[in-house]
């Protein structure tokens, strides 16, 4: 039998968990090999002392309030971290958002189209250029074709 074994028979035993019969053949067990009577005997007194510990001081041993608190915090534990990435997810978007459009209104462009509609003229805000080349489209309907202008 190995130690751990041994261990886990004697602990159930000086607690009362082990059946009669499985309790006799543990006693056998210690008569037939005289080495381990001592690991036996620590045993007995260490489950001893835990007793009594508990006896004097009961407020070492567990409470339910304990386990109750015990089960919520990994929940919280692990909703704060996705909870806080979600918000920074939702600023970052709204910043992203807020800058475009501030953009768009910066380097906005005003096209005008004069009332008899035979040319297309652009007003632009010269600040920024764009990284695209953009074009703007007209219908030119005295000589029947589209103009189309850079902006």
């Amino acid at each position: 039998m190995n130690l751990e074994t041994l261990r886990a028979l004697l602990a159930d035993r000086e607690l009362g968990e082990l059946a009669p019969d499985v309790a006799e053949l543990l006693d056998a067990y210690l008569e037939a090999v005289p080495a381990v009577r001592a690991e036996a005997d620590a045993m007995t007194r260490t489950i001893r002392t835990a007793r009594e510990t508990v006896r004097r001081f009961p407020n070492l041993a567990p409470t339910s309030e304990t386990e109750v608190e015990s089960r919520g915090g990994p929940m919280i534990g692990w909703l704060v971290p996705w909870l806080a990435r979600a918000m920074a997810l939702i600023a970052v978007a709204a910043l992203a958002g807020w800058l475009g459009y501030r953009a768009g209104h910066i380097a906005g462009f005003s096209q005008t189209m004069p009332a008899g509609g035979s040319t297309a003229t652009r007003v632009a805000d010269s600040r920024f250029k764009g990284l695209w080349t953009q074009y703007q489209v007209a219908y030119d309907f005295r000589r029947g074709t589209f103009i189309v202008a850079e902006q």
